[in-house]
């Protein structure tokens, strides 16, 4: 038999719906657990619930000691779907699973964590997808229904910052979720939390996925479950604590309700300055977030901005305009994200103010004032010119 057409079954480029043909190919490749938990899955739809467990229990005896941990509590997971488990059975595999090496994963501390009572009842609410690659797994700005292992498989996670979450530790913008990976902020319970993220596949993933609804009524059941749910969420982590020096930053700092514009000068080689328009959030002595629609940015404008990454700091003028005056201040764009606000994409740069003599930071203050569009308030920016590096 032709390895390469394996290849396409493990990969679902093929599906065979024969258990005759399927178990030729089971014949000739016995120890490929993911072979196995294709065919137990076969088995299982055809109704043949005995066979398909003990399938099922073979494949995760090899993933378990092949180290593939989550791959083996996922295959335990569908045969105890199959064919309930005693308890007994739940608290042996338990004492074998909590002996495997760990990755330093939250993941893989919350399955050790979990009890026989509490082990057993999630795996009658868990529901184990594949999606080929390519598929969007989640969008960006839908509320947040479930929370997501990866079992195998990548996905890109490209992430966004609300206009509103400054105080929040933030993700890199890209990055490469892979097995013992999770997704899917469900916590606090009583929110509806909009996503920050567009995940899609890279190649043939694998989830388990656990609706919130569902961990919700689990967590009325078992007392502890919660909060392991938040240590595997690491929600304690993810919001600073406003201290006085916070605090004190938000009451110096000012929401600009009228457009801007920003300048950026170009480098010797180049002939023209790129202008772009705009609006001001979080400005202060020291500088101010400028976010302008991502759809309008010009892609002439990327190789700037990727040099932005590459650690130069552009050189720029923020232009202010009302009627026949206008003010101009110098400044270095220090920093540069999208972020979201009310479902729409905004690139944020922040800038970084050259230093502003005292006359003419309060020259600047009292021209804002008098025209009547400084509004001291909530600050809602993605970047403040204090936490700029």
């Amino acid at each position: 038999m032709n390895t390469r057409l394996l290849e396409y079954i493990l990969d679902g480029s093929i599906v065979i719906n024969s258990l005759e043909v399927l178990g030729h190919w089971l014949k000739r490749f016995p120890d490929n657990p993911q072979l196995l938990k294709i065919y137990a899955n076969l088995l299982a739809v055809n109704a043949h619930l005995q066979a398909a467990a003990n399938h099922y229990d073979r494949a995760t005896q090899i993933y378990l000691k092949e180290g593939q941990f989550l791959s083996g509590v996922a295959t335990k997971m569908a045969q105890w779907q199959a064919v309930k488990p005693r308890k007994e059975e739940v608290e042996r595999f338990i004492s074998v699973f909590q002996s495997q090496a760990s990755d330093g994963k939250p993941a893989a501390a919350f399955w050790k964590s979990l009890t026989a009572d509490e082990l057993l009842d999630l795996c009658q609410i868990v529901e184990n997808v594949c999606y080929p690659s390519g598929i969007t797994v989640k969008q960006l700005g839908g509320v947040e229904r479930a929370l997501n292992f990866v079992v195998s498989g990548e996905l890109k996670e490209s992430n966004y910052r609300m206009i509103e979450d400054q105080q929040v530790k933030f993700k890199k913008p890209i990055q490469v979720l892979k097995p013992n990976d999770i997704f899917g902020v469900i916590y606090p319970f009583s929110e509806d939390i909009r996503s920050q993220s567009h995940i899609v596949t890279l190649k043939r993933t694998e989830l388990v996925s656990i609706k919130k609804e569902k961990i919700i009524r689990l967590c009325r059941v078992h007392s502890h479950f919660e909060a392991k749910i938040i240590d595997l969420l690491q929600i304690r982590n993810l919001r600073k604590t406003e201290n006085d020096s916070t605090l004190a930053r938000k009451a110096k700092r000012y929401n600009i309700a009228t457009p801007i514009a920003v300048e950026i000068i170009p480098e010797k080689d180049e002939t023209a300055s790129i202008r772009m328009a705009g609006f001001a959030r979080d400005w202060s002595v020291t500088g101010l977030c400028f976010l302008s629609p991502d759809n309008l940015v010009e892609d002439s404008h990327q190789t700037v901005f990727k040099a932005i990454l590459d650690g130069h700091k552009p050189e720029v003028r923020v232009i202010l305009s009302i009627e026949k005056m206008s003010l101009v201040i110098s400044g270095k764009i220090v920093r540069k994200e999208k972020v979201v606000d009310h479902g729409k994409i905004y690139l944020s740069l922040g800038i970084r103010f050259d230093d502003l003599p005292p006359v003419l930071g309060g020259a600047f203050f009292a021209f804002a004032q008098s025209v009547g569009f400084l509004n001291q308030g909530k600050n809602v920016p993605g970047n403040s010119p204090e936490h700029m590096d």
